[in-house]
């Protein structure tokens, strides 16, 4: 083989599935099925943007490979359009924003910078009183917001299976339930063991995120897994679906940690309600129900249909990190809840350097691992940390109600 791949979620599948258009003899192993970690278990959400803002962005990587960044991440729900087009992925795919919902006046003053940064650029952001987000939302909660017309959502575990059926399509093998057990240097080659079997290839992508153990050393290090949990309710009566966002666009909101809600087409409201982090327990239906309520207390008695947890991979730089582990051995991790686009991207990338693209062209500069210092009580310390996030939003959330 050309290239093997150690990963069935977004990245994994965007990297075989470049490869493999390229002319590139690929083979892809997957310890579960394709999609089953977050890739396949996200809000669904495609913003149009990295965690950071561009001038941070900027900063953080330079006037190389800064802008390169911004650019992408700006591009990135069209490029997963592009693609599901290409591709005939039916994704559920659309675009008719995303809104971002302000809890304190100081974060509402973060969403005012970013859209007139955004407006200068003739991009399609709108800062939002709290009269219009009241009446977009069907919830007078909040103190104003944002909309970036330029997101959407998506099927994510329909987008990485439909990913993974292209890769097939131009001569990628992949194996599922095969998880990959050891790899090490066989001559020129590298050799992938599975239980089932080995795979020699001249290059390893490895894509594993959150689920990244100890195959390469150090390497799981450099990630916290942090636990989320989406739920369903059931399809909601047409009254509801006519006063909760009508618009249709999903909504995050300013806390630490976080809520996200979207309607889908069906009609079932998808909530979203972490993270929890490694060592904490996943939110139960009652915990989840009790923030949806604070937010949209017309749902009332609303009925519980499904819930899943995911993890996803955190890091020190709170961004995608590459790395060049050895010759031919390539890394992409860290998708600090920017994952369906950015993933895309980046095992897009992994592909194309793998095929001859030098590092310096990529979208992402290959960086040195940067291990978690302790990492072996990161759990504990990441419980902790969400727990002082809780205290410090539900410090703010007594401020919010004493103005509603």
């Amino acid at each position: 083989m050309d290239i093997a791949v150690v990963g069935g979620g977004i990245a994994g599948c965007s990297a075989a599935l470049h490869a493999a258009e390229a002319g590139a003899r690929v083979a892809l192993v997957e310890g579960q099925s394709i999609g089953w970690g977050a890739s396949g278990r996200n809000a669904g959400h495609l913003p149009a943007a990295t965690k950071h803002e561009p001038e941070e962005v900027v900063r953080l990587y330079g006037e190389t490979f800064g802008p390169r960044i911004v650019e992408a991440s700006e591009n990135g729900p069209r490029t997963v359009a592009a693609i599901a087009e290409r591709y005939g992925i039916e994704c559920e795919l659309a675009f008719p924003g995303i809104i971002t919902a302000a809890h304190t006046p100081r974060a509402l003053e973060g969403l005012k910078h970013r859209v007139e940064y955004w407006q200068k650029r003739e991009r399609p952001l709108e800062l939002l009183d709290r009269a219009t987000l009241t009446a977009m939302l069907g919830s007078g909660f909040y103190l104003g917001g944002s909309i970036d017309r330029r997101g959407g959502s998506i099927n994510p575990l329909a987008y990485v299976r439909g990913l993974a059926r292209a890769a097939i399509e131009r001569g990628a093998r992949i194996h599922e339930n095969s998880p990959a057990r050891a790899l090490h240097r066989d001559g020129t080659k590298w050799l992938v063991e599975t239980g089932a079997g080995a795979i020699r290839a001249d290059n390893v992508l490895l894509c594993t995120n959150a689920y990244t153990d100890e195959l390469w050393p150090g390497l799981r290090r450099t990630v916290i897994p942090v636990r989320t949990v989406q739920f369903t309710t059931k399809p909601l009566s047409d009254n509801l679906l006519k006063t909760i966002l009508p618009g249709r666009q999903p909504m995050i909101d300013t806390r630490r940690v976080l809520i996200s809600v979207r309607i889908h087409q069906d009609g079932r409201l998808h909530f979203g309600c972490g993270p929890s982090m490694r060592a904490g327990s996943a939110p139960t239906w009652q915990v989840a129900r009790a923030r949806l309520l604070e937010v949209f207390p017309q749902l009332g008695d609303v009925e519980f249909d499904d819930w899943w947890p995911g993890w996803m991979a955190f890091n020190k730089a709170d961004s995608w990190q590459m790395h060049t582990l050895a010759p031919g051995l390539f890394a992409a991790l860290g998708c600090n809840g920017r994952g369906v686009a950015l993933a895309t991207i980046y095992g897009r990338d992994l592909a194309r350097h793998a095929t001859g693209t030098p590092a310096s062209d990529l979208t992402l500069p290959m960086t040195p691992l940067d291990p978690v210092g302790l990492h072996a009580l990161s759990g504990v310390g990441a419980a902790a940390i969400a727990q002082w996030w809780r205290i410090r939003d539900a410090v703010e959330m007594r401020g919010l109600k004493a103005q509603n």
